[in-house]
């Protein structure tokens, strides 16, 4: 019988639970697919920190230190990094995504964005996907916004309007 709780063929229990009547936490404690794509999220996006970190920080040092020599307190202001690296991670994201679909994180996980209907994104939709990306306070949010607003759990807020998504891709 189709709504038994054993498996007609082996007899093994069969929980027939319906996925959407289950919780966010539940979901991501039982889905592996769900876990694995947003381990290999965060692992891409701190790659891709990383380096717009070292990049932020090598423009930084060329452009502040002939300031320094004349102001060596100039040199110390916490306020001026974050706010570089906001800058400078929004237009990696949307240049490397419009460019080739990915950045350096994603390309080493094999991960890509695509719009909805699998075709290339374009400069809006990489712009609107990546914007939150200014603070990490905002890309947190973006995160949860995503999961608590749709049934596919996959995708960050920013993903939602922008209609893309973020795939494997097996090359």
């Amino acid at each position: 019988m189709e709504d038994s709780n054993f498996c007609k063929n082996c007899g093994t229990a069969v929980n027939y639970e319906n996925k959407s009547e289950m919780s966010v936490i539940e979901r991501f404690g039982t889905d592996q697919h769900l876990q694995e794509h947003w381990i290999k999220r965060v692992i891409a996006y701190i790659i891709d920190s990383v380096i717009v970190s070292i990049v932020t920080a090598i423009m930084l040092i060329l452009i502040l230190f002939p300031i320094f020599i004349a102001n060596p307190s100039t040199f110390f202001n916490i306020f001026s990094f974050p706010f570089e690296m906001g800058i400078l991670s929004v237009l990696y994201f949307v240049i490397a995504e419009k460019a080739y679909g990915t950045t350096i994180g994603k390309q080493l996980l094999r991960l890509k964005v695509v719009t909805k209907t699998d075709e290339k994104i374009n400069l809006e939709k990489a712009f609107i996907r990546n914007i939150s990306k200014i603070h990490g306070l905002l890309l947190l949010l973006d995160i949860i916004g995503g999961i608590i607003t749709t049934t596919d759990l996959l995708q960050k807020y920013s993903d939602q309007i922008a209609k893309t998504k973020v795939v494997y891709k097996f090359v």
